[in-house]
């Protein structure tokens, strides 16, 4: 894997790295109990726990145990989410997807179009041949959306997906 994140472009949205300009957005993201609720963290209390994740993404990033993007408006670069791969199984060359977004932009279809770019990164560079997504049971919304991504339902909180490579034949 390479220490820095790849610009993915999208229709309407990228994929970059997350900088420390981003930090009130950041704020935004990760403060609203909402949009935290089926996470395994607490909302983020102020800027300073922020600078912490910001600098665990960089730590994790120059390890190689995880890949996390910005997702921005295509036409403003606006932070409205995250998403990323982590939890790498290099033998069986599988990740698992993690992904947030600001309650404002749900039901525009942002979520789907920023995954379908990462399993497109994850298929064609990284060479992964399946995704996992945890995903709690009573989250309905990101059920549909990796339901609609084809990912099936493995177990009562894991999904997962193989990926096609575009190099090979159906």
């Amino acid at each position: 894997m390479t220490a820095e994140l790849p610009h993915i472009q999208g229709p309407r949205i990228f994929l970059r790295p997350m900088r420390h300009d981003d930090a009130i957005r950041l704020l935004d993201l990760y403060g609203d109990p909402v949009v935290m609720r089926y996470t395994d963290e607490s909302p983020f209390p102020d800027l300073d726990t922020v600078a912490l994740m910001l600098e665990s993404v960089r730590t994790l990033l120059a390890s190689g145990e995880s890949l996390e993007w910005a997702i921005a408006l295509k036409e403003s670069d606006i932070l409205i989410g995250t998403c990323g791969l982590h939890s790498f199984d290099w033998a069986t060359a599988t990740a698992e997807v993690g992904c947030l977004l600001m309650r404002s932009e749900w039901g525009k279809q942002y979520m789907s179009e920023a995954v379908r770019l990462l399993m497109g990164h994850a298929a064609d560079v990284l060479r992964l041949r399946r995704l996992k997504a945890d995903v709690v049971a009573e989250n309905h919304r990101a059920q549909r959306l990796f339901g609609s991504l084809g990912f099936r339902r493995v177990d009562a909180e894991t999904w997962e997906t193989d990926l096609p490579h575009r190099d090979e034949q159906p």
